[in-house]
């Protein structure tokens, strides 16, 4: 057990004596404490991690020149020093009544992991904290080393990963948020993903743009090929792949699609009218299911939290959201995952290589390598070097003992791609090259043998073709609701008291409050748009977004 043991600097001095060793010094035991404290150069915005405070000295030196935006999580992760530092904690609170202790916590990894986890993501989602940083108070920290790197580690991946996401909504939130009220128009011409679960009992290939597509649909795997053109396979293909698998005479059962800006649809040239079922996300670019004219399958990505999307699952006009993959190919293999009709249907996966060969970013046949051909010459030569022998590029050795470049992103999403799948029964990396997926290899003979092995009746096709959605009065009333809303709330902006819509039993900013909250894709596109604010600049900035979306609620309008 942990024992007070008195320094040689004073009577009111003390060390901590445990597990056979002084937590601090037994000559000046505050001293190293102060001077890491008074080295610390902490930045505005951060999140300062105490590691083994045991005792707390160096705490209200820390807080005197803590930054107002800052914070102190104290962390002990040992239960026992836990236990016996609460006190300390508790004794340095009532001796410093001069200084401000709301913004420290003091939590025990080992037992408080999941409370800690929270309040790391509340505070960064909040938009207080841009960085942490470790500061180790006592030896104690050498005990549980590991887990204090845990927390840092995984701290700086929350806050890391938040602000990345804001730069994305910054970039694209407003994008994203136009194209579902463009696409709720035009549901109902198509059906749920929801309605279509465990639909497929033939064994799925999702097909990505990788040049491993190549080596998968090769001449050399004639049993393969006869297999896949007398359909004992469901291939779902993900945008960029589908001309190559067309112009191959490849039978696509289903593509996917996720894209929404106005550049994807150069990878539909060669697939218009095709009239392959395709898996729209309400977030992507509208025009892109009527150049396929085919039936559309709609689904959405959870891309923030936000009201406005609680809104629509509770309006049941979206049951479910997929969690945020960023790639279309994994949202592709996710959408296998539950078209399946159970574990047993194998589903394999090529041309998710996340990685690319020195000249070749795609497999031949994808828009990206046509457009390269289209615009080589002889002074310019088809191929993309520049991708491979950019500052950004990273070569490894990836499967088949190949060279092979990535990039940052490309490895991020092969990390997320085990993440999400490593665990998943019946899922086979069909792929002979690129980054490793964490998924079990499989060779082309096994997939055969899975084909040729697997039978039953499949409902897929005869849901896509005969199936009547009344989805469209719902989203309708929906756009309705919200444009009787921002017309509203407009009003109120505008005119103020005067305004015709005031209630008389809320303040005027109590009232409009109440109608902003919930919906998000006014402003969450703000730099500082991770929070409504009152204050006047921000309004005048959703005043301008109102009309903007009024306007792109009503086209479509009947």
């Amino acid at each position: 057990m942990p024992r007070l043991i008195q320094a040689a600097s004073g009577l009111s001095s003390f060390t901590v004596e445990y597990g056979g060793r002084l937590l601090y010094s037994k000559y000046a035991p505050d001293r190293s404490v102060l001077s890491l404290v008074e080295r610390a150069k902490i930045l505005p915005g951060t999140l300062v991690l105490v590691n083994s405070p045991v005792l707390f000295y160096g705490l209200p030196e820390l807080l005197k020149i803590l930054p107002e935006d800052c914070r102190v999580l104290a962390l002990e992760a040992d239960p026992v020093l836990f236990d016996f530092s609460y006190d300390a904690y508790l004794k340095c609170r009532e001796s410093h009544p001069e200084i401000d202790f709301s913004r420290v916590d003091f939590l025990c990894p080992t037992s408080d992991l999941q409370k800690i986890d929270s309040l790391i993501r509340a505070m960064s989602e909040s938009g207080r904290v841009r960085r942490c940083m470790s500061l180790d108070f006592s030896a104690g920290a050498k005990l549980q080393e590991q887990v204090y790197r845990l927390v840092e580690n995984a701290t700086t991946e929350i806050i890391g990963t938040f602000w990345k996401n804001r730069i994305t909504l910054v970039k694209m939130g407003r994008l994203f948020s136009k194209n579902i009220f463009r696409n709720l128009r035009n549901m109902g011409s198509g059906l749920l993903l929801d309605e279509l679960r465990k639909s497929v009992s033939r064994p799925i290939l999702v097909c990505g743009a990788g040049e491993s597509l190549d080596a998968t649909f090769s001449d050399a795997n004639k049993d393969f090929l006869d297999a896949v053109m007398s359909r004992k396979f469901f291939v779902l293909a993900v945008d960029a792949a589908i001309t190559t698998l067309l112009d191959r005479g490849i039978p696509v059962d289903a593509a996917v699609g996720v894209e929404p800006q106005f550049a994807i649809q150069k990878a539909y040239i060669g697939a218009a009218g095709c009239g392959i079922p395709f898996f729209a996300d309400l977030c992507s670019r509208p025009e892109i299911p009527e150049i396929m004219g085919g039936r559309t399958i709609w689904y959405a990505s959870e891309f923030c939290t936000a009201g406005f999307l609680e809104r629509l699952r509770e309006s049941k006009i979206v049951p479910s959201f997929l969690p945020p993959m960023g790639s279309v190919g994994l949202v592709a293999v996710y959408i296998a995952l539950l078209l399946r009709t159970d574990f047993s249907v194998p589903v394999f996966v090529t041309g998710l290589d996340f990685s690319y060969s020195a000249g070749l970013t795609h497999a031949s046949g994808c828009p990206a390598s046509k457009a390269q051909h289209f615009l080589s010459g002889r002074k310019n030569p088809a191929g993309n070097y520049g991708a491979a022998f950019s500052d950004s590029s990273i070569k490894f050795i990836g499967k088949g003992e190949k060279e092979m470049f990535t990039s940052p992103s490309m490895k991020n999403y092969a990390l997320v791609f085990g993440n999400f799948f490593s665990s998943v029964e019946n899922l086979f990396d069909a792929g002979a090259s690129g980054l490793n997926l964490s998924i079990p290899q499989t060779r082309v003979s096994d997939m055969v043998n899975a084909a040729a092995k697997k039978s039953g009746q499949e409902k897929f096709c005869s849901m896509v073709e005969n199936f009547s959605s009344d989805a469209t009065k719902s989203a309708e009333s929906f756009c309705d609701s919200e444009i009787d809303a921002l017309e509203k709330v407009r009003d109120l902006l505008s005119f103020g008291e005067k305004s015709e819509y005031r209630e008389k039993d809320k303040t005027l900013s109590e009232q409009i409050r109440s109608i902003l909250e919930k919906r998000e894709y006014l402003f969450l596109h703000f730099p500082d748009g991770y929070k409504l604010s009152m204050e006047e600049n921000f309004l005048k900035r959703v005043r301008a977004e109102i009309d903007f979306f009024l306007k792109e609620m009503k086209i479509g309008e009947k």
